[in-house]
């Protein structure tokens, strides 16, 4: 049987800690993964669902080319992180790390600005993930990764100047935004650029929509099935 994933037990860009690096499901694994695994024992939840109980998850290896998509358990996870969780971590960075990487320099400007304005969010990809663990996964050649969760309908003129604030805050860091939608995942420039069909990353793959928060929710259960 197979379900949308339920917010009450991991969403999407969620971190999740193992128990143990076994605990993957998909068989058989790249050689890179249980070293990797059993140094950082933390994986993301993928976009997706809940299939059999087992939730979606992608390891994260050193490099790009070093990304394995898999399945866990719940009873598997020893901790969960939300991108918002990890909001207020700035101050564990050395300012040697800032230093480094104008993505993490730039996460307290941001913070402020989205704080200021009410916007719930939290820093993903490899900000999130070195926030999560404490490993130094950021580079100077990273973006700050941005998770926005939008139940409520961003106005066009709305999202357009949250975009240029955001990115004039970030700078010289690139920023990369993606508005959470009850349908999916939607990229705040492509919306601010105003195409007439938008790309939404819904849980059953992508789809083009006129508005990416109405998109029929029925539709994407069957379409599931």
């Amino acid at each position: 049987m197979e379900r949308l994933m339920p917010a009450g037990l991991a969403r999407t860009h969620d971190l999740i800690r193992l128990r143990e690096p076994l605990a993957l499901a998909k068989a058989p694994l790249p050689s890179w993964v249980l070293p990797v695994l059993g140094r950082i024992p933390w994986v993301v939840v993928r976009r997706g669902h809940v299939s059999y109980g087992m939730i979606p998850v992608g390891v994260r290896g050193m490099t790009r080319s070093h990304r394995f998509a898999s399945w866990v358990a719940a009873a598997e996870i020893a901790d969960r992180l939300s991108p918002e969780d990890l909001t207020d971590s700035g101050h564990i960075l050395s300012q040697q790390r800032k230093d480094a990487v104008p993505a993490l320099a730039a996460l307290d400007r941001v913070a402020g600005l989205l704080m200021r304005h009410g916007y719930p969010w939290g820093p993903g990809g490899s900000v999130g993930f070195e926030l999560a663990t404490g490993e130094a996964t950021a580079t100077a050649m990273s973006d700050l990764d941005l998770i926005l969760r939008q139940d409520r309908r961003l106005e066009l003129d709305e999202g357009i100047a949250l975009l240029d604030a955001l990115t004039a805050a970030a700078a010289p860091a690139r920023i990369d935004v993606l508005l959470e939608t009850p349908s999916g995942g939607v990229s705040l420039a492509d919306f601010a650029a105003t195409p007439a069909l938008v790309l939404v990353r819904t849980p059953c793959g992508p789809r083009l929509s006129v508005d990416p928060w109405k998109i029929d929710a029925t539709a994407l259960s069957e379409a599931a099935l």
